[in-house]
């Protein structure tokens, strides 16, 4: 059975066309802020394309988690550079799971 959160990732990883989608934890942020169980960080995306994507995702998923559940997703992007320099180690992480190998949770 997959959970509620995992259906969302995975419906907004759809979405931003299969780009690294996760949870936001303590291995891509510092520190606790209101909301980050819901905040869902999406990889790869270059500055450019940020707003438009934000614009999407807002209509196709936050409004609509607000409206029914009261959820507030909050979305944070990581251009290509970002990834490269920070966060590597997640193309690893979205490539095995792209290829079918179990997810670790940490």
């Amino acid at each position: 059975m997959v959970s509620e959160r995992e259906e969302i990732r995975r419906k907004v990883m759809e979405a931003v066309g299969g780009r690294p989608v996760r949870w936001t934890d303590h291995r891509t942020t510092k520190g606790d802020f209101p909301g980050r169980d819901w905040a869902l960080e999406i990889f790869d995306v270059p500055f450019d394309e940020q707003e438009e994507l934000h614009d999407r995702l807002f209509d196709e998923f936050y409004l609509p988690l607000y409206q029914q559940k009261r959820l507030a997703l909050t979305i944070l992007f990581h251009t290509p550079e970002n990834t490269d320099r920070y966060y590597a180690w997640v193309r690893e992480e979205h490539a095995a799971e792209r290829a079918g190998v179990a997810r670790a949770t940490p």
